[in-house]
């Protein structure tokens, strides 16, 4: 526990149409050196992706929401994830990313910060975070949230892109911490719908 939350951090996953991805992605989590102080929220965006609640079987930790139909964004199911989520931290995980295997035990190293910016890569380039983010990188995979400057912050489901932005730009934050290590491996897969 940490402090009065059941678990210090919760994991959010949006997922639709990628169930070529999302198995790989789930066995980065299951595979993390430290899985026990974390819960992972699969929110199915629509896509009735009912193999995913055979892959979880076991797994306590694992929770999943199967919405009836797309809602062509990914703002409601994080929304989702966020007002069931009972951990001290939030982070965000795109279902057909990667992240490194000490991810999570890497993260919960610097959990005293309000936010906390993970470095990440793709195919074409390694961003390093050394203060914050670029500008242009508002997404919310690359960095973890202290529960409490979220709040009652939530996205705007009338948004199909750059609702990560808005949701960045409400976020008020006094501490900060800076993860150098890349972790995230964001894949530029084209046609993806919760691309922001």
């Amino acid at each position: 526990k940490i402090g009065r939350y059941m678990v210090k951090i919760s994991v959010i996953i949006p997922l639709y149409n990628v169930e070529n991805f999302i198995e790989e992605t789930l066995n980065s989590l299951l595979n993390q050196t430290i899985i026990d102080d974390i819960e992972v929220l699969i929110i199915d965006d629509g896509c009735h992706e009912k193999r995913l609640d055979e892959l979880i079987k076991g797994h306590d930790n694992i929770r999943i929401w199967h919405l009836s139909k797309n809602s062509g964004t990914a703002s409601k199911p994080r929304n989702i994830g966020l007002d069931n989520a009972k951990g001290g931290y939030i982070t965000f995980i795109d279902s057909d990313d990667m992240i490194s295997h000490d991810y999570i035990k890497t993260i919960t190293h610097r959990l005293k910060a309000d936010i906390i910016f993970i470095s990440w890569r793709n195919e074409r380039k390694t961003i390093t975070m050394y203060l914050k983010p670029p500008k242009w990188n508002c997404s919310v995979w690359c960095r973890v949230y202290k529960r409490e400057i979220i709040g009652d912050i939530r996205f705007d489901e009338n948004l199909r892109i750059a609702e990560d932005w808005k949701f960045n730009e409400q976020i008020k934050y006094n501490t900060s911490y800076c993860i150098t290590k890349t972790l995230y491996y964001y894949n530029m897969r084209e046609g993806s719908i919760l691309r922001s």
